[in-house]
């Protein structure tokens, strides 16, 4: 089964895992990649709870023309007390563990929310969810939308890299790329990560410009 794992459009906040919608590039960035995947006949598409992927989903769906499965446990890590706060005020608040989290020193266990651990054991069962789901209806090739962190780390564990190290996985990890896995015999394979070269042409859209 080919799985390709999508990063939702760019939010219309940059506060904390505040659950809003796509900004006006998000909403572009959620275009290109369904035009992107539509000619890899994709079967089944599933999106995360929150709103940003369920929009980014729904671009897609239009586009592929298939209906959008809301899939639970695939949504971003629960940053707990930490949500809805800005980088810039975390960083004030916060900045050596933050400082190590971003050096790949240290697993943060974000207060009251989750860690890397909890987060890959919520996230694998989400995922093997989505498999057992795709196999019952006979899909070879499913998109899923989902979030950057938690994508993260769900591929530190099935590729035995310790949780600390997840915020090494790409220095961007942009919005609306796609990062594709081969899933065979219980077993999660990496073929591709942060895949974005639909959205080179189109400079403003890439992470870089996200403030």
């Amino acid at each position: 089964m080919q799985i390709y794992l999508i990063r939702h459009g760019r939010q219309s906040s940059n506060l904390c895992n505040v659950n809003v919608d796509l900004s006006r590039e998000g909403h572009r960035q959620a275009e290109l990649v369904g035009e992107r995947i539509k000619k890899y006949g994709i079967e089944r598409l599933y999106a995360s709870t929150l709103l940003r992927a369920q929009q980014t989903a729904e671009h897609i769906a239009q586009i592929v023309k298939l209906p959008v499965i809301t899939a639970r446990d695939i949504h971003e890590i629960d940053f707990g007390t930490w949500t809805g706060i800005s980088d810039v005020e975390l960083d004030k608040l916060y900045y050596e563990e933050r400082e190590a989290y971003r050096k790949g020193l240290k697993d943060i266990h974000y207060p009251e929310g989750e860690c890397g651990v909890s987060c890959f054991e919520r996230y694998y069962k989400g995922m093997e969810w989505i498999v057992a789901d795709a196999k019952a209806n006979g899909a070879l090739k499913i998109a899923v939308v989902t979030h950057g962190i938690a994508m993260r780390v769900f591929l530190c564990g099935i590729l035995d890299i310790p949780f600390a190290k997840r915020g090494t996985l790409a220095k961007s990890l942009e919005n609306a790329s796609i990062t594709e896995l081969r899933y065979e015999e219980g077993s999660y394979y990496l073929e591709r990560f942060n895949d974005y070269a639909h959205l080179e042409p189109y400079d403003e859209l890439l992470r870089k410009h996200f403030k």
